[in-house]
């Protein structure tokens, strides 16, 4: 494992890890983790697909994790989305698959429609944010606008309970132990990426990476409605699964080797037809 820093273009430091050395490896595999989290809580997926004959990556977004930035804040969505592309500049881009959780998948979709890159192999997204089960009231929303024009860097406790992430206690139990690990969102971020999700969803017939969708049937964060949405209309590039009996984080529920699985068979599938 090494780790090393990708300075972004406000000359802040992030976090980039690449887990494992593979001189022929099948593919390429990046992670994008969630909101309040960090690279290192993925270590058992890592490994999974390090098994399996993957080079594997990941990073800590700014404002997470190992990362610099204020905690839980992103100066807007074009900075975010720049970071991303700073740090898969520094990465293989053979048999490259881009894997984003939640938030991170919010940042990927945006990533995926707004740039097209056209050096993808394929997109995993998991429980990705683009309909939240708790919708902001206007009061809240109005606010959420007067105070990113006063002060954006402000953030604020993001009231997600850690016991919904999953079935298993002791994933949600390590998450409330995890120093890394925060609650805060800033205004800013919040006024960025709640529409960005809602534009996502507006625009998935732009999508044209092969996309691997999936979601916990038990979500209590994140809508399972948006993903299936999108998937309905993108029918030609994207493979959707909902997972029963699973919460916001399929990859740390009781589920998570069926979820491995059927991701890695999704990638297999996608190297033998395009290679």
């Amino acid at each position: 494992m090494r780790s090393y820093k990708v300075q972004t273009k406000d000359q802040i430091l992030l976090h980039v890890q690449k887990w494992n050395d593979n001189n022929n490896p099948s593919g390429t595999l990046f992670i994008i983790h969630g909101l309040g989290e960090h690279q290192g809580r993925y270590a058992h997926l890592v490994e999974y697909f390090i098994n399996n004959d993957f080079l594997v990556y990941s990073f800590d977004q700014r404002g997470h994790g190992k990362s610099e930035g204020k905690r839980g804040h992103s100066p807007g969505l074009d900075y975010s989305l720049d970071d991303l592309e700073r740090v898969i500049q520094t990465i293989p881009h053979d048999n490259l698959f881009l894997y984003g959780h939640s938030f991170g998948g919010n940042v990927l979709l945006n990533f995926l429609l707004r740039k097209q890159p056209s050096f993808l192999k394929g997109a995993i997204l998991s429980a990705t944010w683009m309909k939240l089960v708790k919708k902001p009231n206007i009061i809240d929303l109005s606010l959420s606008m007067l105070m990113n024009g006063i002060y954006p860097s402000l953030t604020q406790n993001n009231k997600i309970d850690a016991n919904d992430f999953s079935n298993d206690p002791k994933v949600c139990l390590q998450y409330k132990q995890d120093r890394l690990n925060h609650n805060r969102i800033s205004v800013r971020l919040f006024s960025e990426f709640y529409p960005a999700g809602k534009w996502v969803l507006d625009n998935a017939s732009k999508l044209s990476v092969k996309t691997f969708m999936f979601h916990g049937a038990d979500d209590a964060i994140i809508c399972k409605s948006g993903t299936e949405k999108f998937a309905q209309s993108n029918k030609e590039k994207v493979t959707v699964k909902i997972f029963n009996n699973t919460k916001h984080e399929p990859h740390n529920d009781l589920s998570k080797e069926t979820v491995f699985l059927s991701t890695l068979n999704w990638m297999k599938k996608i190297l033998k037809n395009e290679n």
